[in-house]
């Protein structure tokens, strides 16, 4: 009897898609697809991403996405180091560009309900990209975080509604004393 691979799309980018196999071998390593397909270790030689093998794409495809990805090292900030700050509530994250960034760490999908002792388990992933709570189960992209986004698409959804205020509540009580809330006028 078969089994089901689970294969996740981590990225899409330049007609490129980028996926992981859950439960696949190591060393770490991403497949590439566009009209072919492309196995590359994301930590080769000299600590680079590094081509295993290629099917389907030329050498000048692959080429240029190895260069995107080396425009994207030397470019976009990097986490470097992180730590959870208990006493302000945050984790402090500090940039490959010498930048340090910091958000309210119990905003953030999976961090909700967690521990101090968890959050100051935090790791950077990989090259910086993500940061990391193993007892959390919890991976927050770094690229995300500073463009405000602290979860996926209905994380950040259901945030939203969330927004209370003084005066929001006491307006839900009077409506709600009123017999609930009033009718819209024409």
């Amino acid at each position: 009897m078969g089994y089901a691979v689970l294969m996740v799309t981590v990225l899409r980018i330049h007609g490129l898609r980028v996926v992981i196999y859950a439960n696949d071998h190591d060393p770490a390593h991403v497949h590439v697809f566009r009209d072919g397909e492309a196995k590359i270790n994301l930590i080769g030689r000299g600590g680079l991403p590094e081509l295993v093998w290629a099917e389907g794409m030329s050498r000048g495809e692959i080429d240029e996405a190895l260069a995107r990805g080396a425009a994207a090292r030397r470019t976009e900030p990097r986490a470097t180091a992180a730590r959870y700050d208990r006493r302000a509530g945050r984790v402090i994250v500090e940039l490959s560009n010498g930048c340090t960034f910091a958000f309210p760490a119990r905003l953030a999908q999976g961090l909700e309900r967690a521990t101090d002792e968890q959050l100051a388990e935090v790791e950077v992933l990989g090259t910086g990209t993500g940061l990391h709570w193993e007892a959390l189960d919890a991976d927050l992209s770094v690229p995300g975080l500073l463009a405000g986004l602290f979860g996926t698409r209905a994380f950040m959804a259901r945030q939203a509604g969330r927004a209370t205020s003084p005066a929001k509540a006491a307006a839900a009580r009077a409506n709600g004393a009123r017999g609930g809330r009033p009718r819209k006028s024409a």
